[in-house]
């Protein structure tokens, strides 16, 4: 990605694939992150929750771990949960090595803060999602973690493997327009879980 005057040029990035309606979504979401202004014909985002995620104010926000190596994927991720005005705090990790770090440090620390959901790649650098997953369900702390797997892979035997490990699926699409959808998955997901 090269950045330079408010504009971004994308060359070779990773799945999704970009179209246009991506790309300058991914403007908007890079846009929001770096804390530059919208479009100015667009208003400012609304950011009142909506009445079905309001939530008691005293509870503080739900902790949500993104296991993602992917920096655009992870910044639609974000965005999609922002525009559902879910009440979660995003924290992003960029590796497998990064995540089990976490996992078995809070592990071994009863006051250490841990994520209450994850979110999380299978395609991931140094460690996979599978052996993440696998030692979070091996893990003292987070065998019942609630977890979402976000992936590009539609392989039958991936998500039998997900699924015996106890986890939900989500295939990333190719377009911004659908793959920021997910934020109702999220927000589904959460609510089945009963963390919303």
């Amino acid at each position: 990605m090269v950045f330079s005057n408010g504009f971004i040029a994308i060359r070779n990035t990773p799945a999704p694939g970009l179209d246009w309606l991506f790309a300058t979504g991914l403007s908007s979401v890079m846009a929001d992150e770096s804390g530059s202004s919208r479009n100015p014909i667009k208003g400012p985002p609304s950011t009142s929750p909506s009445p079905d995620t309001i939530r008691d104010p005293a509870r503080p926000p739900l902790n949500l771990l993104v296991v993602e190596d992917n920096l655009p994927d992870a910044l639609i991720i974000k965005e999609a949960i922002r525009k559902e005005s879910l009440p979660v705090k995003v924290q992003i990790v960029p590796d497998g090595e990064r995540a089990l770090e976490l996992i078995l440090a809070a592990d071994k620390d009863d006051q250490a803060e841990c994520p209450q959901a994850l979110l999380l790649d299978l395609n991931l650098p140094k460690v996979d999602g599978f052996e993440v997953l696998r030692a979070l369900r091996g893990s003292t702390r987070f065998r019942n973690l609630p977890v979402l797997v976000v992936t590009s892979s539609d392989s039958p035997g991936d998500r039998s493997e997900v699924a015996k490990l106890g986890a939900s699926y989500f295939r990333k699409p190719v377009t911004y327009t659908d793959f920021v959808k997910i934020g109702k998955f999220v927000k589904s997901f959460l609510q089945e879980h009963q963390l919303l």
